[in-house]
């Protein structure tokens, strides 16, 4: 529970259930989290960490912190495990960056690339920098896309990085060469990278190893050797097998005898040397160390006498943020890619799950949105309908979406009002009754958690639940104000200001919401998007591990996705257009961008948000440049947000921006994006 939320309830505390857990500091609809010793405690969480997490109630922040530690602690010796707290970690406090950031990293060392692609993008999006780009390069490799590692690595922000992490994207990259066959490039790569021979520590003994591996592949044996025996002397950790390889190299009889076949796979043991990784989760009294990640292909550095005829090879730019670290030859898995980024794949073939949200994403009122029922039925991924909208019960919205073409089942649909049930039971004890603001559908579902329902503050309810309804007006909130300034808890199913219509946007229950809380001092809980019960109730109920999340809305939609750590996919047939998403807050910047639901049916890249290729695109204020004829219309969206996220003069007060074009193409591939006419401009 957040400290508004604590606010908002302290005056029912006495009437709570205290025999469960509660949503917001515990366990209501979290999976069950790894133990933690008693002897962790918060306070061997770094300082500066532990002040990130001060946006958190207090139990929460404590629960994290101690997940954290546990994280640092095994992520050598127990990657699962480690990667179990991380988790842990995450569904508590989503969005806090460096707790995505430790999610990716320990993900990265239990060598779940797709996972910790997904969760070190999340953590750039949120604090920006580029010190996690060569570890995100190195899960590119890991999902066996050595290319796309390469893309980052010569990308602009590739190319500006500086001291350990330009050497890490360095090490990252010849390991992908190798994964290539392109050997010699391998070899030119890391020669740029300040080979010293008389340097020790795990740095310089990682930099040779890799060095050495890349002139092994090139078939040039002597220099392998020399560079080898510069890693095994400059490793005074015991970082890699330098020494194992320098025997192998020189006494293969011997290395056969003492090893057999374990090492015939040159690829399977470059693995083994691990990368340092950043420590974000840096607790003190626990590893001084910093991650040691999984291992690498390539690793080591040598100054290159000889150089090789070295192309510099522009591809196209990378999607996204990682941190530096070591790759290793591992398999691929296209058919779980978070970001469906793989050549032929749909973006939503990348997911077990689409969580679609209905208003202004699926229908606008009592008509279907262009091409989303063709879209929803192209997918393979079981679809679950998530609505903020609480005025209708799960079976009357299956049937609302089955009238409009759409294939639903009751059992698909997940409400707000079904989460402020579920939320008010954590809260009360059965028999104690509530005010509902709201239709009868939102009243029967307070009944069926074992709450009585009343309409009146005269009963004097324990609580008031608020949700939509074309009925209410002065009379019912004037009932809810009484019964809130008397003590009652308050639970909102959604704060969401508007309603999109066929006839455009209409007053929503957050403005209502807005209204109460003017009139009371109070704020509620809140149940529906952005607040986290929805999102989980809608993860438990799909199942899923991987779930995308689908909406039209930026302050509920996106921000619900980034609150509980899933990827989402911005569609503009709703309220958010192409210049809200350009000046969004990090919590609530989108994965995906698409004009509409076809977005899913297509390549994962035309939506990715990231560079794209036939687009430049710059940032000055609050003016956008747009520059190019033969780019794809469909990526353009995706390509104007990574420029604007990734650029530090679009000032972060901006709330308007103006687009600026080459071409008539390019304005009315705006236009369809939501761009009004006034806002563009032909140089």
């Amino acid at each position: 529970m957040t400290d508004r939320e604590q606010r908002g309830s302290r005056a029912t505390d006495h009437r709570r259930r205290d025999d469960g857990p509660r949503r917001g500091t515990g366990s209501a609809n979290r999976p069950p989290e790894p133990s933690i010793p008693d002897d962790v405690v918060p306070q061997d969480l770094d300082g500066e960490v532990r002040r990130d997490l001060l946006t958190l109630d207090r139990t929460n922040a404590d629960a994290v912190a101690r997940h954290l530690v546990m994280t640092s602690r095994l992520l050598d010796e127990d990657p699962a495990l480690a990667l179990e707290h991380a988790r842990a970690a995450r569904r508590r406090a989503g969005r806090i960056a460096v707790v995505r950031e430790t999610a990716g990293i320990a993900a990265y060392n239990a060598n779940e690339w797709t996972e910790a692609l997904s969760e070190l993008r999340a953590a750039r999006r949120m604090s920006g920098g580029t010190t996690l780009l060569p570890l995100m390069a190195d899960c590119e490799r890991g999902l066996g896309r050595p290319d796309r590692a390469i893309d980052i690595a010569r990308s602009d922000e590739g190319r500006a990085l500086t001291g350990d992490e330009a050497t890490e994207m360095k090490i990252v990259e010849s390991g992908a060469r190798i994964d290539l066959g392109d050997f010699d490039k391998a070899v030119v790569t890391l020669q740029a990278a300040g080979l010293d021979p008389s340097q020790t520590g795990t740095g310089p003994a990682r930099l040779f190893y890799a060095y050495a591996t890349a002139l092994h592949a090139a078939g040039r044996t002597d220099d392998a050797v020399t560079w080898f025996m510069n890693a095994a002397a400059a490793d005074v950790d015991d970082v890699t097998d330098a020494e194992l390889r320098l025997m192998e190299l020189t006494d293969p009889e011997g290395f056969a005898e003492h090893f057999g076949d374990e090492d015939d796979d040159e690829g399977e043991r470059l693995q083994t040397q691990p990368a340092e990784i950043p420590q974000p989760v840096a607790p003190e009294p626990v590893a001084p160390e910093p991650v040691a990640p999984a291992p690498v292909d390539s690793e080591p550095v040598a100054p290159a006498p000889e150089p090789v005829v070295a192309e510099l090879v522009v591809t196209e730019p990378v999607i996204t943020e990682p941190e530096p670290t070591a790759a290793a030859t591992p398999t691929p898995n296209e058919e779980t890619d978070v970001t469906g980024e793989s050549a032929g794949d749909t973006l939503a073939g990348g997911y077990d799950a689409i969580l679609c949200d209905l208003d202004g994403t699926l229908f606008a009122g009592g008509e279907a949105i262009d091409g989303a029922q063709e879209a929803l039925a192209q997918v393979t991924a079981p679809a679950y309908f998530v609505t903020n909208n609480a005025s209708r019960r799960a079976p009357e919205v299956a049937d609302h979406l089955t009238s409009l073409g759409f294939t639903a089942q009751a059992d698909q649909v997940v409400t707000s009002a079904q989460s402020a049930a579920a939320l008010l039971a954590e809260h009360l004890e059965p028999g104690s009754r509530a005010l509902v603001v709201g239709t009868d559908g939102l009243a029967q579902e307070i009944r069926e958690v074992g709450i009585g329902v009343t309409r009146s503050a005269a009963d004097r309810p324990q609580a008031v639940v608020q949700g939509h309804s074309p009925d209410t007006g002065w009379a019912q909130l004037s009932e809810a104000v009484l019964a809130i300034a008397d003590g009652a808890l308050w639970i909102a199913c959604n704060i969401d200001p508007t309603l999109p219509s066929e006839r455009g946007f209409m007053i929503g229950n957050g403005s209502m919401v807005a209204a109460v809380a003017h009139a009371t001092g109070a704020t509620p809980l809140v149940a529906g998007k952005p607040a986290e019960p929805l999102m989980r109730d809608a993860i438990a109920r799909s199942g899923s591990q991987h779930p995308l999340v689908v909406g039209d809305r930026l302050d509920t939609d996106i921000a619900g996705a980034v609150a509980v750590g899933a990827d989402s996919l911005l569609v503009l047939t709703g309220v958010a257009s192409l210049a809200d998403a350009v000046c969004a807050a990090p919590d609530q910047r989108p994965t995906h961008i698409g004009a509409d639901l076809r977005a899913l049916t297509r390549p994962a890249g035309s939506s990715a948000v990231g560079p794209v290729d036939g687009w430049t695109v710059s940032v000055d204020d609050t003016v956008i440049r747009i520059a190019g004829t033969d780019g794809d219309p469909d990526a353009l969206p995706a390509a104007v947000l990574h420029a604007a996220y990734a650029s530090p003069r679009l000032p972060e007060s901006a709330r308007e921006v103006t687009f600026v074009v080459d071409d008539d193409t390019t304005a009315a591939a705006l236009k369809r994006y939501g761009v009004d006419s006034d806002s563009v401009s032909k140089r």
